[in-house]
C-alpha cells in the first residue's frame, strides 16, 4: 500500500473512531448535585428545545413543566423552578415494585419466570389455574389474576379507611379473569400479589429493598414508600401507586427520579457499580406484551414491559410516539407524572405534575400531546 492510500486509510478510520466516540459519548453520573451544561454542549439546539419545552407546558395541564428535569449523557441540561418538588407518583411506583423483582432476581433470591405459587403456596389453593402463573406474568398484567373484590377504587374519596380494607382485599384471589398468558388487563390487583410475593421472598418491605439496593448507592435522598401497615408480620408497602388517604406510592422528586432514570438508561449500571442485571433491564424496558395478544380491556398490547410503557408496534402497525426512538420507554401515573428514558437520544426526562386538589386525574395527558413533544425534540437534536 502506497503512503497517500496508508494516511488516508488512517485518517479514514480516525473519523469513523472519533463519530463513534461522538454517539457513545460516556454518560457521567451526578454526586450530591447533578453536572450542568448547556443544551448545545450535549448537542441540542436552545432555541428548539425552548419551543419543544413550550408546546409541553402550554398543552400538558397541571404545572405544565414546573417539574420537569431533563438531562442527557447524565448532564442536566434543562429544569423548571420546582424540579424539587416531592409527592405521590402514583402508578410510575409499579416500576419500583417491578425493579424490586430483577433487585431479587440479581441476588438469585428467585426467577422472573418462576411460578408465583412457588412463594406464596396458598394462592391456587381455591383456583387450580392460578398454578400456570409465573413473575413474569403478574409483572406484564398477563396473569389473569383477580381478586376477590375486584380493582375498583370503591370508597377512594368517601372513607379512607374502608378503602384501605378494600385495597387490601387484593391479595385474596377471586376467579380467574383468563388462563395466565393468554391476554392482558391493567390491573392494580395483579401489582398487590406481585408486591405480597416479592416481600415475602425478600423477608422485608419492598421500601427497603429498592432504599439499601438502589436509592442509596444512587443518591435518591428524597425517597419514600407508602403502606398499608403489617401483612404477615411485614410492612406492606402500596406497590401499584394505588390512590388513597396518606397513599399513592413512592414519593419522590424529579432530581431523584431522574437518578433512577439514569440507571435504567445505563442498563442496571451506576458509574461502575451493576446493581441490576443488563439483561433484566432489557427485557423489563422493553415490549413482553405481544401487539398479537387479545384483549377486551384497556389496551396496551405490543407495547407494555414490566410495567414499563414502551415505544413498541401496536396491533394497528404504528408506535405511540412515532417522532420518538423506537426503544423509548416510560414509567407513567395517574396525575400527569411520567419518567421518559431514551436511550438512541441518551436521554431521560421526568416531568411530574401534583394531582389537582390532592385527586388522582385518571385520564392525565393526552398521548399525542407527548408525541408532538418529541417531533419538535427531534428537531432540537443534532442529526
Amino acid at each position: 500500500m502506497s503512503l497517500w492510500k496508508w494516511l488516508c486509510f488512517c485518517c479514514g478510520i480516525s473519523i469513523c473512531l472519533a463519530a463513534g466516540a461522538a454517539d457513545e459519548q460516556a454518560l457521567v453520573f451526578p454526586s450530591e448535585m447533578w453536572q450542568r451544561a448547556t443544551p448545545e454542549k450535549q448537542g441540542l439546539d436552545s432555541a428548539r428545545l425552548r419551543e419543544a419545552l413550550d408546546y409541553l407546558h402550554a398543552n400538558a395541564g397541571g404545572v405544565g413543566t414546573d417539574e420537569t428535569i431533563i438531562v442527557r449523557n447524565g448532564y442536566l441540561i434543562w429544569e423548571g423552578p420546582d424540579a424539587n418538588n416531592v409527592h405521590e407518583i402514583y402508578s410510575c411506583t409499579k416500576t419500583f415494585t417491578s425493579t424490586v423483582l430483577g433487585l431479587l432476581a440479581t441476588e438469585g433470591v428467585l426467577h422472573v419466570d418462576d411460578y408465583a405459587a412457588k412463594y406464596l403456596p396458598s394462592l391456587d389453593d381455591q383456583y387450580p389455574a392460578y398454578a400456570q402463573i409465573k413473575l413474569s406474568h403478574l409483572a406484564t398484567m398477563t396473569s389473569g389474576y383477580d381478586s376477590l373484590m375486584g380493582d375498583g377504587w370503591k370508597f377512594y374519596e368517601t372513607d379512607p379507611q374502608k378503602h384501605h380494607e378494600y385495597v387490601l382485599t387484593f391479595t385474596t384471589p377471586g376467579p380467574p379473569l383468563f388462563p395466565a398468558g393468554t391476554s392482558f388487563k391493567y390491573h392494580d390487583p395483579a401489582v398487590h400479589i406481585l408486591g405480597h410475593i416479592l416481600t415475602k421472598a425478600a423477608g422485608e418491605p419492598l421500601e427497603e429493598v429498592f432504599k439499601k439496593r438502589v436509592a442509596d448507592p444512587i443518591g435518591m435522598k428524597q425517597f419514600r414508600w407508602s403502606n398499608y401497615g403489617n401483612k404477615d408480620g411485614v410492612l406492606f408497602n402500596n406497590p401499584a401507586g394505588t390512590p388513597g388517604k396518606d397513599q399513592g406510592g413512592v414519593y419522590s422528586s424529579p432530581r431523584d427520579l431522574t437518578r433512577y432514570g439514569l440507571l435504567y438508561l445505563n442498563k442496571g449500571n451506576w458509574n461502575g457499580q451493576q446493581i441490576l442485571d443488563a439483561s433484566f433491564v432489557e427485557r423489563a424496558a422493553s415490549t413482553q406484551v405481544p401487539a398479537e395478544v387479545k384483549t377486551k380491556y384497556f389496551d396496551l398490547t405490543g407495547r407494555y414491559g414490566f410495567f414499563w410503557w414502551t415505544n413498541g408496534i401496536k396491533a394497528d402497525g404504528t408506535r405511540p410516539w412515532p417522532s420518538a426512538p423506537p426503544r423509548t420507554f416510560t414509567a407513567h401515573g395517574a396525575g400527569r407524572n411520567f419518567i421518559f428514558v431514551i436511550p438512541e437520544w441518551r436521554l431521560v426526562i421526568v416531568r411530574l405534575s401534583p394531582a389537582p386538589g390532592g385527586r388522582t386525574s385518571v385520564g392525565g395527558m393526552k398521548e399525542d400531546v407527548w408525541e408532538q413533544f418529541f417531533a419538535r425534540l427531534k428537531q432540537a437534536i443534532d442529526q
